[in-house]
């Protein structure tokens, strides 16, 4: 068999069986191993592809087809804004014998934004503010009248009325699944900007559809894991997804580890993560600064910090959304707190959809 040792980098040279028994003491690693190798089995490995995003979930998927034997190439799907230590993070894997291959998108992130409009608070309130926005919605003056009415308005824009007067059965896709901003929007009259979740897609997503295609690919492996929260993890429910929206199907190795298996796994693997972890200390990797991120603050100040480079151009794309952003919670500080008469039950807001 292939023999490795484990070093300050990860596995590379000493026995792997003996690293697969010791993974294997935690029963959901073990599922996710023994599950990798039945669904690898049944595919051609040429058609396969691991979604690289630099994050720490995508080495740990890196390092479980290593040690099981295969080399399946992974994709890193450039935006147009990234960390230097993203770039960094992928040298450094590459110096370990992982095929990362860099994909450039037709339309970088910063090229969307102007086309199409600027990210607010998630991608499910940009979608739905999106189409309020495209029909003219008058969030002042229409802004408490009841869906009936407002149907009659607006016929065309059923699903985001439905999300406005909080008629959805599931709270997760009402507006007030994110406290007080109906009552902020109808203060501010809706949005002073053009409002788009178009810049994944366009930017990242065309991207991935369109390598899939020109390589012919069955299979993409990604990083998904159901404990890290947001939109992205709680739209799957395993950890396959059979092709239907993409032409390929998907599989998610990690999907079932909570956080304490992850931590089992990087410890025994004695993994090394980029930089954004360690140095930046921030929890989440991806495009820098985005305004989906609860703690975009936090990640403003670390790129000031550790990478000034990247300050003018986040600002450059996503000022308008900070700004906005900051105005909404201070409106809900002041508007929303556990003693005034608007007091809601504490929701929290959808999660960006990152990695």
């Amino acid at each position: 068999g292939i023999i490795y040792k484990i070093t300050a980098g990860g596995i590379m040279e000493q026995d792997y069986k003996e690293i697969i028994g010791e993974l294997s003491k935690n029963e959901t690693i073990k599922k996710s191993l023994d599950k990798t190798i039945a669904v690898l089995d049944s595919y051609d490995i040429d058609r396969v592809r691991i979604a690289y995003s630099g994050g720490s979930d995508s080495d740990d998927v890196l390092w479980i087809t290593r040690i099981l034997g295969y080399n399946i190439p992974s994709v890193f799907y450039k935006v147009g804004i990234e960390y230097q230590a993203t770039y960094n993070h992928i040298d450094y894997m590459r110096s370990l014998g992982f095929n990362i291959e860099e994909c450039k998108p037709k339309y970088s992130i910063p090229y969307a934004q102007r086309k199409y409009g600027t990210p607010f608070l998630n991608k499910y309130v940009s979608e739905m503010i999106q189409r309020l926005q495209s029909h003219n919605f008058k969030f002042k003056e229409d802004g408490n009248k009841p869906f009936e009415e407002l149907m009659i308005k607006y016929p065309n824009t059923k699903n985001a009325l439905l999300w406005w007067t909080n008629r959805n059965i599931s709270k997760r896709i009402n507006i007030d699944w994110n406290k007080g901003l109906k009552e902020f929007l109808i203060e501010t009259d809706g949005v002073p900007f053009k409002v788009s979740s178009m810049c994944c897609e366009i930017s990242k997503k065309n991207l991935m559809r369109q390598y899939a295609k020109d390589n012919k690919i069955e299979l993409v492996i990604n990083g998904v894991r159901r404990a890290e929260g947001g939109r992205r993890s709680t739209a799957y429910s395993s950890c396959f997804l059979p092709r239907k929206n993409y032409k390929y199907d998907m599989y998610f190795p990690l999907f079932w580890w909570s956080n304490a298996d992850k931590e089992y796994f990087d410890s025994i693997m004695n993994i090394k993560h980029s930089d954004c972890y360690s140095v930046y200390g921030l929890n989440r990797t991806g495009c820098p600064g985005c305004p989906y991120g609860r703690g975009f603050e936090d990640e403003l100040l670390a790129i000031e910090t550790y990478e000034p480079k990247l300050t003018r151009l986040t600002h450059l794309v996503f000022d308008k959304s900070y700004e906005f952003t900051r105005q909404y919670r201070e409106f809900v500080k002041n508007n929303f707190s556990k003693s005034g008469n608007k007091n809601k039950k504490s929701q929290e807001e959808l999660p960006l959809t990152y990695q």
